[in-house]
């Protein structure tokens, strides 16, 4: 590792090799939320119900549609999904429907930051610059897979900590795509309402299908947006400058999130273990095995991202970039969590952390 001095202290500025080897237990985290998921067990689980084209369970069925986009080969390829995830979505598995509901709500929030931090210059040769790609393949091999995997390639191969603080001005807010909070609102946050509130089981099935895709939707009208419409453009970063911030939408997600959170500690019936901790051992069935793929989720989802967020913290606290009141930030995250949930937290932390930057560009 080696030193360098800068205006605001000690920075550490590690190579390649040994950040990649300081986040290796990001690996671990994707590894184990991987096979906890059980992608093989999930097609099994889920084949019954694509071959025979109904969805059925105790009280109820459902018809299954055959495509919802008009390409056969999408169709083929998402008719498990679908059925997967419909004891959470059509309601008849209680525990899986808070759980996943809450979780989808909670992804609002980080597939925002996503976007926002792809638009920093310095990530244009970073991981962060493809957003859209990381998000497409949560869908597929699971979110909690790909949140550590990603946050990884970012540590091994984007700025470092000390890039970041030696060109404060690059990374300010002025350089926020803004397009890209109500392009998820849109695409992502109100679709899962959708799919989870309409009074109309079909419905539901539907909203379904179009959640599946919402990530490629989020990165297109994203990319139309700032194209056609100059969204995410701003005019510069001094004082007195116009700054084109996302901060009201965000906000917006965030107060949903925590108030899903909020509502859902209130009111879930069950103890809040059945909710968040995956059963040890097998467990066989869609409802059962569903539900566990879906908790481990969750976990390595906000495991993945709040190592990372604290490794940041505390690297500008070794820096000298911030005081003591850097790690106080990494208990209230902490804490947050608990009150408001660990997608409002996220932003929450977000934002403290870009408070260190924007003190950096006008020091």
């Amino acid at each position: 590792m080696q030193l360098s001095h800068s205006g605001h202290g000690v920075v550490s500025d590690q190579s390649g090799t040994a950040s990649a080897a300081s986040a290796v237990p990001l690996l671990l985290i994707a590894t184990w939320c991987f096979t906890t998921m059980d992608p093989s067990t999930i097609v099994i689980v889920s084949s019954p119900a694509a071959e025979s084209g109904f969805i059925e369970w105790d009280g109820g069925k459902l018809r299954l549609l055959d495509s919802f986009y008009g390409i056969e080969v999408l169709g083929q390829g998402l008719r498990g999904a679908i059925s997967f995830f419909a004891p959470s979505t059509l309601g008849f598995d209680s525990i899986g429907s808070w759980q996943f509901f809450q979780f989808l709500t909670d992804i609002g929030p980080l597939y925002s930051i996503w976007y926002l931090e792809s638009s920093r210059p310095l990530n244009a040769r970073s991981p962060a610059y493809l957003p859209t790609l990381f998000t497409f393949l949560g869908g597929i091999v699971g979110v909690g897979t790909v949140v550590p995997l990603y946050y990884f390639l970012c540590i091994a191969f984007g700025p470092s900590v000390s890039e970041l603080d030696r060109s404060p001005r690059q990374q300010s807010r002025s350089q926020y795509n803004t397009a890209a909070v109500p392009m998820i609102f849109l695409f992502h946050k109100s679709v899962v309402f959708a799919m989870f509130m309409s009074p109309d089981l079909a419905a539901r099935h539907n909203w379904t299908w179009a959640w599946q895709m919402s990530p490629l939707f989020v990165g297109i009208g994203n990319a139309v947006a700032s194209t056609a419409f100059g969204l995410g453009e701003s005019t510069g970063s001094g004082s007195g400058s116009h700054k084109a911030t996302p901060g009201l939408m965000l906000s917006m997600m965030t107060l949903v999130s925590a108030g899903v959170w909020v509502y859902t500690f209130i009111f879930y019936p069950h103890s809040l273990s059945t909710l968040f901790v995956p059963q040890a051992g097998p467990q066989t069935g869609l409802i059962l095995h569903m539900r566990k793929a879906l908790q481990a989720d969750e976990i390595g989802t906000f495991v993945g991202v709040f190592m990372p967020l604290a490794h940041s913290f505390s690297d500008r606290y070794i820096s000298g970039l911030v005081g003591c009141e850097g790690l106080l930030y990494m208990i209230l995250g902490t804490v947050a969590s608990l009150c408001v949930g660990p997608g409002a937290a996220l932003a929450l932390c977000w934002y403290l952390r870009e408070g260190i930057l924007e003190n950096a560009t006008t020091a």
